[in-house]
């Protein structure tokens, strides 16, 4: 079998170039890397843009990709019921090349004050920030698992039903652990002062990390209420609002459909 590939590049540089497949043996010839990087790269970006359908991006979780590499995705969790109420905590995915066969790793960015060892959950590492995925997805398998599901687990490992369920050896914050299983109210006080902190301005608004698409500033009450107007959809003859039957989508806008 012999395949014809086209070489990227300019036009004038451009060289067309015949694949032949199979050895003379008759034995077949590894694939070319740079076609399937393509198509690693196409398959990446269709996940990306899917999560803007229904049930793929969880409420409260919006994400972008990083200008410098589309394999790095920014995001930010909203937390609205819990020991973690209220906080608002970063973190960044970075996508392994041979993405799907390897699952991204995740690692929240929670650059506390006072020297603090960072965000105080039992899956994410006090030193580096690593959040572990091994207890949900420890058989990792590709096209079965995407990166939606692991924003999902992101999610939920804020709520009481997963801290409940975690084993202590898929935990790399076992101080953490112990204190939610034997300490509860401790835990509570000190996932509060995490909550506390995520949304000072100290922390909040540390945009430090100039590839990071999702920074946050201080925004004048007149400002939001110029925002507000913007938002607020026409209304027609009858007094009610003119909403369009058909929802659109901006290609520059921070993902998080509704579920």
């Amino acid at each position: 079998k012999t395949s014809f590939v086209r070489s990227s590049g300019s036009s004038s540089h451009r060289e067309d170039v015949f694949v032949d497949e199979r050895s003379s043996e008759g034995e077949t010839k590894p694939k070319p890397q740079f076609r399937d990087e393509c198509f690693r790269k196409m398959d990446l970006m269709i996940e990306f843009t899917n999560l803007r359908n229904p049930k793929h991006c969880p409420t409260g979780v919006y994400v972008m990709p990083s200008a410098d590499n589309f394999h790095t995705w920014y995001g930010v969790l909203f937390v609205h019921k819990g020991y973690y109420k209220n906080g608002v905590f970063k973190f960044k995915l970075e996508i392994p090349s041979d993405y799907p066969e390897r699952p991204p790793a995740v690692k929240f960015i929670f650059n506390l004050i006072n020297n603090s060892d960072g965000l105080f959950h039992p899956l994410v590492d006090p030193s580096t920030g690593s959040f572990s995925l091994s207890q949900q997805f420890k058989d990792w398998t590709p096209h079965k698992y995407y990166i939606f599901h692991v924003l999902h687990y992101i999610k939920k490992s804020f709520k009481k039903s997963v801290l409940d369920n975690l084993l202590e050896k898929h935990c790399p914050n076992k101080q953490a652990f112990t204190t939610y299983h034997n300490e509860t109210h401790t835990f509570s006080v000190m996932a509060k002062q995490c909550a506390d902190l995520s949304i000072s301005r100290t922390v909040l608004y540390d945009n430090n990390i100039e590839a990071n698409p999702i920074q946050f500033s201080d925004l004048a009450d007149e400002k939001l209420d110029e925002l507000k107007s913007y938002m607020k959809p026409p209304e027609t003859e009858g007094g009610r609002p003119n909403y369009s039957s058909r929802r659109t989508y901006s290609t520059s806008s921070i993902t998080n459909p509704l579920t």
